[in-house]
């Protein structure tokens, strides 16, 4: 299903130019020297920077995000999808922030629909009654993702801190619910269940839930350690379920290559227009430019994102947020 949405939102044009960034990517990992032909075919764009919960490994819910808090335009965000639409066909709305915290979400994903650009997003689910499920389902969105980390309340609000697990299942019933009232399939629903040890137990609960539901996907992810929330939650005692070699250390299972398919592919924009290289950069330090004021042929391919992909491709490792990013852990990939 979601792959026939995809498809839906290739065109001629944005075919060509995704064969470009393919071939520009693949001929930098050989020959070792940055090639950037064409526009990112992907792109998360931040919807907010503010949330309700207090998430301790998160910089937004831990009060540790360096960048200024706020809500992306709609003006500002037509005007860059317009800018960007003829090669984009994946857009996530989300970086940090609770998405359906900003009062014109469905709007924003609205615009997008229009482009025939797929649309995603994650949220944690607090702010979706059947009036919004509704209007959100009407806009078009492809994909939404409802973060619930725990069968119980108890389980639940020992990461999400301020969450109420009675309202984020509401939320999956009301989207659900707006999906067979309008008779559509879309947006494919994913339960989301990130795996720390104080909740590793529930694994087989969870499973149950998502099947009672009618969800689409269940999704048990391994979970991302800043130190954040200075030991607040810990990786999961069953090893296969964390993305680190052991519990004493953040290093990633596997090493890290020289290359990453994501920075040729998309890139991330902030709620203020900040370019970043992806959404492992929370605080934008390795921002390209800024789309509001500049047009996007000034931002990729600039200088500034060049000299970033070049450090990639020679000494991927000196970036201390690429040290904690699975993405091109495997040599193929």
């Amino acid at each position: 299903m979601e792959v026939e949405a995809l498809i839906k939102a290739f065109t001629f044009f944005r075919l060509v130019n995704a064969l470009k960034v393919s071939l520009s990517y693949f001929w930098s990992r050989v020959s070792r020297r940055v090639l950037v032909i064409g526009k990112p075919i992907a792109l998360g764009i931040e919807p907010t920077s503010i949330c309700n919960l207090q998430c301790p490994e998160c910089p937004t819910g831990a009060n540790l995000l360096k960048r200024p808090r706020g809500s992306i335009t709609v003006e500002h965000y037509r005007a860059m999808v317009n800018q960007l639409s003829a090669h984009l066909i994946y857009l996530n709305l989300y970086i940090q922030g609770e998405p359906f915290m900003h009062p014109q979400f469905e709007e924003l994903v609205r615009i997008a629909a229009k482009k025939k650009i797929y649309t995603s997003t994650s949220t944690n689910g607090h702010f979706i009654d059947r009036d919004r499920a509704e209007k959100v389902v009407k806009a078009g969105l492809r994909r939404i993702i409802f973060s619930l980390d725990g069968a119980t309340q108890a389980t639940y609000s020992v990461y999400r801190i301020g969450g109420d697990i009675e309202k984020v299942i509401a939320g999956i019933e009301h989207v659900l619910l707006a999906k067979r009232h309008l008779k559509v399939r879309f947006p494919i629903v994913v339960l989301q269940f990130l795996v720390f040890k104080h909740n590793e137990h529930e694994l087989s609960a969870i499973r149950q839930l998502a099947y009672g539901l009618g969800v689409d996907k269940l999704e048990i992810k391994t979970a991302q350690f800043n130190d954040f929330g200075n030991g607040k939650v810990e990786p999961p005692s069953n090893i296969l379920f964390s993305r680190y070699r052991n519990h004493m250390t953040q290093e990633l299972k596997n090493q890290v290559y020289n290359h990453c398919w994501r920075q040729w592919h998309s890139a991330v924009v902030t709620w203020d227009g900040q370019v970043s290289p992806c959404c492992y950069d929370k605080d934008a330090e390795y921002y390209y430019g800024n789309v509001f004021r500049n047009s996007s042929g000034h931002v990729f391919g600039s200088e500034k994102d060049l000299k970033f992909k070049k450090t990639v491709l020679l000494d991927k490792g000196r970036i201390k947020m690429c040290n904690n990013c699975p993405e091109g852990r495997t040599f193929w990939l």
